[in-house]
């Protein structure tokens, strides 16, 4: 029987800003494998959590992306900015990485300009 995703929220402790009321995380390999690969709709509100990763391609992907990388944060469940990368286009060759990161959140392109989010700003994911 397959597994369903694990699925948190994200919000912002600076403006309280929600940034992603339903953000699966992809921890099984499968569904790091795939990720957004394929999915031609990513509305608002909507995110992918990747744990452990601090990198990421836009090969075979449909549509443009937000990308937040996050590193672990001094309390529970919070979680640093350590850079932003915004509306990141399919297929685009290079790889993206912080090597300051240890987790990826991929958003809905807007995301971040909708939620002010900058490197520095601290997440709660819960």
């Amino acid at each position: 029987m397959a597994r369903e995703p694990r699925i948190v929220k994200v919000h912002s402790l600076k403006n309280q800003a929600l940034i992603a009321d339903k953000c699966y995380v992809a921890e099984c390999f499968f569904d790091r494998l795939r990720g957004l690969i394929g999915r031609s709709d990513f509305a608002a509100g909507r995110g992918m959590l990747f744990p452990k990763c601090n990198s990421i391609h836009m090969w075979f992907m449909k549509l443009p992306i937000d990308v937040v990388f996050i590193s672990e944060g001094v309390k529970e469940n919070s979680f640093m900015v350590t850079s932003v990368r915004e509306n990141i286009q399919p297929w685009r060759a290079c790889p993206l990485g912080d090597f300051k990161a240890s987790h990826t959140l991929e958003l809905p392109v807007g995301s971040i300009k909708r939620c002010s989010i900058i490197a520095g700003d601290e997440l709660c994911i819960s």
